[in-house]
């Protein structure tokens, strides 16, 4: 569900999303988005009436100086509106072999990239989960876009939420749709890459999905109350956090 928060080009609430069990995802649970910097006075304020109790920073670690303020650009909050912030890292720019694998040929903005990172870097996506899990909510959770490091994460939380993985893609996918008002050539692009690949958004996302089993969870330390609080936050009889 597209959210019309002034300044935004990119949020949407992850309700009404078809569960494999049956039924569908509720709304006021999670909320993703492109950076919340770009709200207007007017935006903040449909934040604020939507009732967002946290707001989580997806970041690249590794990064000093102008790289770190441009990738994880800090939010700047309304001075009347209480809510919390988390800063979680789920990237590691120090890895050169995976940043001149994907990053530096432009596969950055593709879900070409996500099985390998979740190999990669289990512990920081574990520890990202843990915290969306447990969080306060409603939650909101972004990165600069609300395209890669938000879609993957909402990848993980829709996995693990019960959700049918081809809506978990038709979910990524809406993103590059999104941004065309913002970047004519986003939704070009990816079909350009993907095709270049000869894979399908769906078939790169259920790669990502065949990669979270049983032992990717135990290295990732997915806490077994955060799992639980996903599968009750994403039922159909959950009721709304806002």
């Amino acid at each position: 569900m597209r959210l019309q928060w002034d300044g935004l080009h990119n949020a949407r609430d992850l309700g009404g999303l078809p569960l494999q069990a049956g039924g569908r995802t509720p709304p006021g649970v999670y909320v993703r988005s492109d950076h919340p910097l770009h709200l207007t006075p007017e935006g903040w304020g449909q934040l604020a009436d939507y009732g967002i109790h946290t707001i989580a920073s997806l970041e690249t670690a590794g990064l000093d100086g102008e790289a770190a303020l441009r990738s994880n650009r800090p939010i700047e909050l309304p001075h009347d509106l209480a809510v919390e912030v988390l800063r979680l890292p789920v990237e590691d720019a120090t890895d050169q072999e995976f940043m001149g694998k994907w990053a530096r040929t432009g596969l950055w903005g593709t879900p070409l990239y996500f099985a390998d990172a979740l190999q990669r870097w289990p512990r920081l996506y574990g520890d990202a989960i843990n915290a969306l899990a447990l969080a306060d909510g409603p939650v909101l959770f972004h990165c600069g876009r609300g395209h890669d490091r938000t879609g993957i994460v909402a990848l993980l939380l829709l996995t693990f939420g019960g959700v049918r993985p081809e809506a978990i893609a038709e979910d990524y996918l809406l993103s590059s749709r999104n941004l065309e008002a913002q970047d004519p050539r986003s939704v070009q692009m990816l079909e350009n890459a993907l095709r270049d690949h000869g894979i399908t958004a769906y078939a790169a996302i259920a790669a990502a999905i065949d990669v979270v089993d049983a032992e990717w969870l135990d290295r990732a330390g997915v806490r077994p109350e955060a799992i639980a609080a996903l599968r009750a936050r994403f039922s159909p009889n959950a009721i709304p956090s806002r």
